[in-house]
Formats: structure tokens, sequence, C-alpha cells
């Protein structure tokens, strides 16, 4: 039966539905411009079952019966998928865009240099046995050998520069997985209390997205209310309900000292290495730029020098020198292509002593420019790869170029549908002041109205006492 008790009662619960609305919308407040946080809403019902005053039923108030993130459950899905290749485009057009080495149009560039040194080899021809020209052309050898010695300095010094990066992002991405772990245990602990942990959930989704724009990690929940990540192509668990992976990095000797990654898995077992395509994000990004076109470019500088060192020493030891020596080199220049942009130089003797540039195609005879001549044809030789060192040069800077606007183009892509997403998951889950303000106002007028219930109800009492004095 109801009874004034049961509506005071019944309004003590109701009150305390409003205020946790009014909980909620200043928690909302709060947090508008808190990253990561969603949106929450306290949601009341109408308390069950009502009470039956005869053939009818009378209402109970309004309880709490949830407070509900603000999420849509597609758009995280597609931001799973989105993130790693986002970030991953990213890092390499960043990785790319940071080699200036290659650019023809500098001062030090290949092109120059190598336009000075044949200049030098053709003004020498008109006065072979002058020293000062000697001097000259020798010190234009030495420049072009500095300027590929440049250029494969260049591209080493970014391979390394991702090899420091990529160390510190392993050791980024150990804590975020063993803090993911931790939240996984914490969310099943709460969740197993009946309640749902929205702030907890916040700050999983946080740290899952910057895992997954790392490492690239596939998001694969499980019943337990465990949000795992699994390395793509089969790299491995990288979190694993509350146990976590660890990545570290390790010289590779195959790869010119330069790291790979490693990876201890979950279970505590050996570290391997993490095999090709087993990481994506950001670090595959790195992995791609530092592996793909700045390698081709290295090993394009080194065929380049050694094939044209090569051709010059060729031509060099045909002719004789001021001394009447021949069968010497101009350039020293490693026993293969690896590593030999970086160790170009001109012969120690050589640059000693201009005499022994051999200039002339006979001995005893200082005013022959002979072996000039065939020093100078060097310039349009076809090397191995069927192209003279000019062409090699462009071709390599091409083949870079275009890898560069590649990478932007997938970059600016890719950064576009991530961009959309965030927009339509902040459309749903960020936080309006306006709205909350209302809500918050909402449930003030409730809250009051309710106190006029429980007023109404006392003084209902009082006179219902009156009565019975």
């Amino acid at each position: 039966m109801a009874n004034l008790f049961g509506i005071l009662s019944w309004s003590s619960t109701s009150l305390q539905a409003q205020t946790a609305r009014t909980a909620t919308a200043n928690h909302n407040l709060a947090n508008a411009n808190t990253d990561g946080y969603s949106r929450q809403r306290a949601e009341l019902e109408a308390t069950r079952p009502a009470e039956m005053e005869g053939a009818n039923y009378l209402g109970r108030g309004a309880g709490l019966l949830a407070v509900s993130q603000a999420r849509d459950p597609l758009v995280e899905r597609q931001l799973a998928h989105v993130l790693g290749g986002s970030a991953r485009s990213d890092a390499q057009a960043h990785a790319l865009e940071g080699l200036s080495s290659l650019d023809p149009d500098g001062g030090a560039g290949l092109v120059n240099a190598l336009d000075g040194f044949y200049g030098a080899l053709r003004q020498l021809g008109q006065a072979p046995g002058d020293l000062g020209s000697r001097q000259a052309t020798v010190a234009a050898a030495q420049q072009a050998a500095l300027a590929f010695n440049r250029a494969s300095q260049g591209v080493t010094g970014q391979r390394s520069a991702i090899d420091v990066d990529l160390a510190a992002r392993a050791t980024r991405v150990n804590g975020l997985a063993q803090s993911l772990a931790e939240l996984n245990r914490a969310v099943r602990i709460d969740s197993a209390a009946g309640g749902t942990p929205n702030d907890l959930l916040d700050a999983r989704q946080k740290v899952q997205d910057e895992l997954v724009a790392l490492t690239g990690a596939s998001v694969v929940p499980d019943s337990d209310g465990n949000v795992n990540l699994l390395l793509p192509n089969g790299g491995g668990a990288l979190v694993s309900g509350n146990r976590a992976a660890t990545l570290s990095t390790q010289s590779d000797p195959a790869n010119g000292g330069h790291l790979a990654v490693w990876l201890t898995p979950v279970d505590g077992s050996p570290a391997g290495a993490v095999k090709p395509g087993g990481l994506g994000g950001a670090m595959g990004g790195l992995l791609d730029a530092r592996d793909g076109a700045l390698l081709t470019a290295q090993t394009s500088l080194d065929t380049l020098a050694f094939d044209w060192a090569t051709a010059v020493n060729t031509q060099h030891r045909a002719g004789f020198g001021l001394d009447n020596v021949s069968n010497r080199d101009l350039f020293a220049v490693s026993a293969t292509t690896n590593g030999a942009a970086a160790s170009l130089s001109v012969l120690a003797a050589v640059a000693g002593d201009p005499r022994q540039l051999a200039a002339a195609s006979s001995a005893n005879a200082p005013g022959d420019a002979g072996n000039l001549f065939g020093l100078v044809q060097t310039e349009s030789a076809a090397l191995s790869a069927g192209q003279d060192v000019f062409d090699g040069i462009a071709a390599a800077i091409a083949g870079y170029g275009s890898a560069v606007e590649t990478a932007r183009t997938s970059s600016a892509r890719d950064g576009a549908v991530k961009d959309q997403l965030f927009s339509l998951r902040e459309s749903t889950s960020g936080v309006s002041v306006d709205e909350e303000l209302v809500a918050l106002t909402t449930a003030q007028r409730g809250y009051e109205a309710i106190m006029k219930v429980l007023q109404t109800t006392d003084q209902m009492l009082q006179t219902l006492l009156d009565l019975k004095k």
C-alpha cells in the first residue's frame, strides 16, 4: 500500500538519482578539455515494480540505472585500424624529408663538385705542365671525393638518427604496454563488482590509441573485458590480458650495424628479432624509411662512387706524371661498392705531389695532355648501370625525390582519414559545455521539485499526526 512514509523513501531514492545527474554533469564540465575523456551520462529509470493500489499502479519514483560512456563502437573500430597506418606514413615521410644531402642545387652538391673536377681537367689541358693548374685539379678531385663523402654521410646520418628514434620509441612502447596490462587488470576487477569504470576505460583507450599508433598492433578484445594487442603479420602478442611483452633494440651486422627490434614475449621466453613486416605504426614507418628509400639512396651513391672512381683510375693508370711514372691511381676507393662513397678520397701520394697527376699519354712529354682528354671522356662514359655519372646522380636524386613525394602523399591521405574519424569521435564523445550546463540546470530543477515533494509529504504527515492527538 502506498503511504506517506513510502513516498518519503521513494523521494530519497529519486534525490540520489538527481544528485548523480548533477555529479555527472559536473564531472563532464571539469574534463571538457581533458585529452581522451569521453562524455558520460547518468541514465535514470522509473523504479520497478510500481506500487499496487487496488486495480491501479502507483509509481515509486526514479533510480540511477547506470553512468554510461558516449562512444560510437563503429568509429572506435575504424580508428583502431587507421591510427597505425596514419602514424606509419607520417613517420616515413618525416624521416625521408630530413635528408638534404641529395639536393643537386647545393653549393657542395655532387653535380657542382663533378662539374668543377671536369672543368679543372679541361683547364689543365691548356698547360699540362703548370704546377699551379695541377694543384687546382687535384683540389677539384678532392672536392669531388668530399662531395661523395658528404652525400653518404647525410644518408648514413639520417639512418643512424632513425636508430636513435627507434630505441626511444621501443622504450615508450614498453612503458605503455605495461600500463595497458595493468589497466586491463583494474578494469576487470572493477567490472566484476558490477560497475562500469568509465574513467579507467578512458585511460585504457588513450594508452591503446598510442600503442596502436606506435606499433600498428591489432586490437583484440576478449570475453574477460581485456584489450589485447597483436603485432602485425604474426609479430606476436604485445599485450595479453595483464601481461606485456618487451621490445628492445640490438645492432644488426647484416644491416650495417643498424638496429633491429627484438621482442621478449609475454610469457617471458627468450627474445627474438621481430621479422620484417612485424611492426607497423610509427616504428614501422621509420623502418620503411631507413631500410627502404634511404638504403636505396646509400646503395646508389656507393655504386656511383665505386664505378666512377674505378673508371677514372683505369684511365689515370694509362697516363704518365711529370715524373714519367705511370700505372698509378688518382682515387683511393674501397675494394667493393659497400662503403665506397664514404671512403672515397684522392690518393695521398698524388694529393701531396701534383706532379704525379697523369696528364700525359707518354713519358718524357711534359706538354702532352693526351691522357687528360681520356680522363675528360670519363664524364660521359657509361658506368655499370648503363648511365654516365651525371645521369646516375640525376637518377638517384629523382628516385629519392619520388619516394619522398609518395610518402608525403600517403601521409596526407592517411592523415585526412584519421582527422575525419577523430572529428566523428569528438562529435560523439566530446563534451559540449552548453549541453552540460543545460543538463546541470535540468538536474537542479528536478532536485528542487523532489524537495518540494518531500516538504509537502512532511506537511501531510504533520497534519496526520495532529489529527491523532
